[in-house]
């Protein structure tokens, strides 16, 4: 990506990526670009009000009307419209934390989520995008649309995953979850998920909703409930779609 646009998009992502405000120069090492060349861009981000700079320590944020574009684009997603009210009945009746995922090339896209009143920490917030296979409602998706196999030889070349993708593994893992219609995540990192697929009126995947919560309080009757839940949520969803 050497244009100039595209250079001014890979740093207004990367500064919105960021959890709190952020360097010029930590930018520049992330991007792999010249510092003058992120400086001029962050300029000019700046000038257009989409990035704001901190007079006293000179760093970078994302401003409100970054916000605002996908705020627009994320209320006119059918699925999103139909999704909220499903997500609350979720919650409801887990008490776990809940989520919206969508496919986003070859990613899974948080669009919403309600936190559990006992929440732990978790690694991704609404907006966060995560490779398909590294997430349980990815792989949701993943087992129900056409070309997973073309997306795991694609991610399986890429350096930058934090867990390589072992294919055959992958797929046979894919098949099991259409099998059974639902994906289960282990005890990794003390989180236990459960998801499902949503798929349109045309039976293509649209999403998926998610419950995680810590393995400590998800016992092997609580995890059966769970699923049972998750999958007539999706279901549920589906239906709304089939309607709008």
């Amino acid at each position: 990506m050497g244009g100039a646009v595209a250079k001014s998009f890979l740093v207004l992502e990367a500064v919105s990526r960021s959890t709190g405000p952020v360097r010029l120069s930590a930018l520049a090492d992330e991007l792999g670009l010249q510092k003058s060349t992120v400086h001029r861009v962050l300029a000019e981000l700046v000038e257009l009000g989409y990035v704001g700079q901190d007079p006293a320590s000179g760093l970078y944020r994302p401003t409100l009307r970054t916000w605002e574009i996908g705020t627009a684009v994320v209320a006119d997603l059918p699925i999103r419209q139909s999704a909220s009210n499903t997500l609350h009945e979720l919650h409801r009746q887990t008490g776990e934390t809940v989520s919206l995922v969508v496919r986003s090339g070859d990613d899974a896209l948080y669009l919403d989520k309600i936190i559990s009143p006992r929440p732990v920490g978790f690694s991704t917030r609404v907006g966060s995008r995560v490779p398909l296979p590294a997430t349980v409602g990815g792989l949701a998706i993943l087992a129900a649309s056409d070309d997973a196999p073309d997306v795991l030889r694609r991610l399986a070349t890429r350096t930058d995953l934090r867990t390589p993708i072992d294919l055959d593994a992958t797929l046979r893992s894919l098949d099991t979850i259409a099998r059974r219609g639902y994906a289960a995540s282990s005890a990794r990192e003390r989180v236990v998920g459960v998801a499902a697929v949503v798929v349109d009126r045309s039976q293509a995947p649209a999403g998926a909703l998610t419950v995680s919560a810590p393995s400590d309080r998800m016992t092997r009757e609580q995890r059966t409930t769970t699923i049972d839940h998750v999958v007539a949520a999706a279901a549920r969803l589906g239906e709304s779609l089939g309607r709008t």
